[in-house]
């Protein structure tokens, strides 16, 4: 069963709300506050139950990269915030914004599939500074190799039922091979603009919640590059063989660059 990972599949329909999820990562380990100061959590203010819903990643202080879903599952009261760790418990180096403007890529259909990512820009820059600062776009058309990390607060349940920690976690997480991801997951709609990647045995993998959080590597000048935008996964998480499924941000990088410089 393949599902999206972002929390309104909780209100979606009945065989996704079976499966649903918040709020971590599965086989991820609890980060140091603001050790990923790019990481952005996307909250419902106008819901009592469930505020964090889906990650996304500071690209510069106005603009917040994310996936398709996640846009499109905003309330008329949604927040922009960056400088997150607690969900439960802000501190002060919390910075709230609300959406401007917000950019879906045109070919995303609304469903699991591919070009399943979306930007957002914000009314007001973020101050940056050691909590809350900016990652980087790859330098060109690309699919990674060897590990990457991902930050989110999706669920840490590899069962039906979802668990909801409350800070932010990450995991060191294997790419698959292109030629595996795009031939592994026959009758799904993989295309060649995504991703695979995730522990073949099911012990570290996305779940709900982490959509649209970032996958990334250091770049041989260290500098942080986002490499994936969490898109879709199956349920149970962590399904052995099955790993999650990301957006391969090189692939959209003059999208992502016509879409920051319009008027």
């Amino acid at each position: 069963m393949k599902f999206f990972l972002c929390a309104v599949v909780l209100f979606g329909s009945a065989l996704a709300a079976s499966a649903a999820s918040l709020n971590k990562i599965v086989g991820g380990e609890k980060t140091e506050p603001h050790e990923f100061p790019y990481m952005v959590s996307l909250q419902w203010n106008d819901n009592s139950k469930i505020k964090h819903f889906c990650g996304g990643a500071l690209i510069n202080e106005r603009w917040v990269l994310t996936a398709g879903h996640c846009v499109a599952a905003f309330s008329h009261d949604t927040a922009i915030v960056a400088g997150a760790h607690s969900i439960k418990k802000p501190d002060e180096f919390e910075q709230r914004r609300k959406p401007k403007r917000t950019f879906i890529h045109e070919k995303y259909n609304g469903d699991v599939g591919p070009h399943d990512i979306a930007l957002i820009e914000v009314t007001e820059p973020f101050e940056l500074n050691e909590q809350v600062s900016n990652l980087h776009l790859p330098t060109g058309q690309a699919y990674p190799t060897g590990h990457a990390t991902i930050t989110g607060w999706g669920s840490t349940s590899n069962g039906f039922f979802p668990t909801y920690p409350d800070k932010l976690h990450k995991a060191n997480l294997p790419i698959l091979p292109s030629e595996k991801c795009f031939n592994d997951y026959p009758e799904t709609p993989m295309d060649k603009t995504n991703i695979c990647a995730g522990e073949p045995n099911g012990s570290k993998a996305i779940c709900s919640g982490d959509s649209g959080s970032p996958l990334v590597q250091k770049s041989a000048k260290g500098e942080v590059q986002v490499y994936g935008v969490t898109s879709w996964s199956w349920v149970p998480c962590g399904s052995p063989g099955k790993t999650g499924v990301f957006v391969n941000v090189s692939h959209y990088l003059d999208w992502i660059s016509e879409k920051m410089n319009s008027q």
